[in-house]
């Protein structure tokens, strides 16, 4: 009986391995993470719909290249300033609340006052004749409200969850803790997805609970945004109470380990001046590039035919939006399940090529479908569903394939090489690597498309699926091989503080 129950747990996918003591941390961090995914799922879904329907995919390529990346670097420059003046939970709380405000502002006046607030029509589109080459960048103008919107709801997976979340896990978890800890956090974290995707498409449905509380005098898709935004606002308020609840029972309540060179103290330009110099922290930052490149080309394309397919109409795209989410938290979950069996068997290696081996495959497919369906290769039908809806088909997949490992194992193998770094290197470069590093990938993805859409201005986005297709196939090998680079130097790192520890 013994030999048998031995065997179960070496070959179970699942098995618990969390101690008694370790459970308030662990319960808190897992709930924090699940709070923090929700809303930026949520916020995700609606940025996406109200841009992509009301003024077209075509400018999320301008908005990433000429907002998105200038608001990253102004937030680097302004941690990086907070950092040697306030203590991170300071800094966690602020930016917490920065966005608590900014979503019942948008949700509650500038959404519902677009009108009121956007120029005069008439005069963005004498601007789009004058100079049609710079048409979008007339069009980002006349939807302003929109475009910060969008811009702000980016920056939330960079700045709270990639950044002041995994900072705040590292902080309190030990390496021996991160194995065993990492995957079950996205386990508990990452069913939000399965919440997010009933709310988005429970409050597209013009029946919902809080239509009464909201007034009857606006518009459908109005009071969809603002019940939105109040499911949202909940969040960050029960956030801001849990990372309290963390602070002052855990945090201040257990003895952590302190990693030498504690300090914050070096400048900006000494701390990018660190990450140029360090081969570890470039090797973490072309992962970052990478996977934000061949997410940001294949979403262009799938967003466009997803906004013919559905008529350009906010409602019916959150619905879809929800159903992909849903289907993404049913694959994270999976991949949760597996997540730490992967990682014990096949070490973190075979737990990084996991996310971009999958995308590459079912990325390649999304575009050769709509490469063929271009040049009118396919029939007009495919086994009784039309071209088009397969095309958004195999790209909601690929988005649901690539996100969901990338959830479980692509975050969870990226934070655990950050573990080993003193703090100057965890805080200061991992906050330049994950916030420019993420930007990067989606302006150098982005350049490529404003080139395009400037010189030729009645392109479309499926036109571009032969250029971008070789461009993604490239950024795919390169990822794959800075995985296999990065390995060697991370266990090498953790033998070498091993070895400082013993001695």
């Amino acid at each position: 009986m013994k030999q048998v129950r031995a065997l179960l747990k070496k070959w179970s996918p699942i098995h618990w391995p969390m101690q008694r003591s370790e459970l308030k941390k662990f319960f808190s961090m897992a709930i924090l993470m699940f709070f923090i995914l929700l809303n930026q799922n949520l916020i995700r879904g609606i940025k996406d719909s109200l841009v992509v329907t009301l003024i077209g995919s075509e400018v999320l390529s301008f908005i990433k290249l000429f907002v998105e990346m200038p608001a990253g670097i102004l937030f680097v420059v302004l941690y990086t300033v907070l950092c040697n003046k306030m203590t991170t939970e300071n800094i966690f709380r602020g930016i917490i609340l920065f966005f608590l405000f900014f979503f019942i502002l948008f949700g509650f006046f500038l959404f519902p006052y677009q009108t009121l607030l956007h120029p005069d029509p008439y005069r963005v589109d004498n601007c789009i004749k004058l100079y049609p080459h710079f048409k979008w960048f007339f069009i980002m103008w006349g939807k302003w409200t929109l475009v910060l919107f969008y811009t702000l709801g980016e920056l939330w997976p960079m700045v709270v969850f990639t950044l002041l979340y995994w900072q705040l896990a590292n902080k309190i978890t030990k390496t021996e803790e991160a194995g065993r800890f990492y995957f079950f956090f996205n386990l508990v974290g990452q069913a939000n997805l399965l919440i997010s995707g009933s709310i988005m498409v429970y409050f597209s449905r013009s029946d919902h609970f809080l239509l009464p509380f909201l007034g009857a005098a606006k518009t459908e898709t109005v009071l969809k945004i603002a019940a939105l935004m109040v499911i949202v606002t909940i969040l960050c308020l029960a956030i801001l109470i849990l990372h309290r609840y963390i602070e002052k029972h855990i945090m201040h309540g257990q003895t952590i380990q302190a990693k030498p060179t504690a300090t914050l103290q070096l400048g900006l330009y000494k701390s990018f001046k660190m990450i140029s110099r360090s081969k570890y922290l470039g090797l973490i930052c072309v992962l970052m590039i990478s996977y934000s490149m061949v997410i940001h080309l294949i979403e262009g394309i799938w967003f466009h035919e997803t906004s013919l397919l559905y008529k350009k109409d906010p409602t019916n795209f959150m619905t879809y939006q929800g159903k992909v989410l849903f289907w993404t938290g049913i694959c994270t979950l999976i991949c949760s399940c597996f997540g730490s069996a992967v990682i014990r068997r096949l070490s973190w290696l075979g737990a990084a090529l996991v996310t971009p081996i999958i995308t590459l495959v079912v990325g390649s497919c999304f575009f050769l479908f709509t490469i063929a369906a271009h040049f009118s290769f396919l029939p007009e039908t495919i086994m009784g569903i039309s071209t088009l809806a397969a095309i958004v088909a195999i790209g909601g997949l690929q988005n649901v394939l690539a996100k969901g490992t990338k959830y479980c194992f692509f975050d969870v193998t990226k934070e655990m090489v950050y573990i080993p770094l003193d703090n100057e290197m965890g805080t200061k470069g991992k906050a330049a690597v994950d916030i420019l590093g993420g930007k990067i990938g989606k302006s150098v993805g982005a350049v490529l498309q404003v080139i395009c859409y400037t010189i030729f201005a009645a392109a479309q986005p499926d036109q571009l699926a032969p250029f971008l297709m070789v461009i993604f196939f490239l950024i795919c090998i390169i990822w794959i091989t800075s995985v296999g680079m990065l390995s060697k130097r991370y266990h090498s790192l953790i033998r070498k503080t091993d070895a400082t520890m013993l001695n």
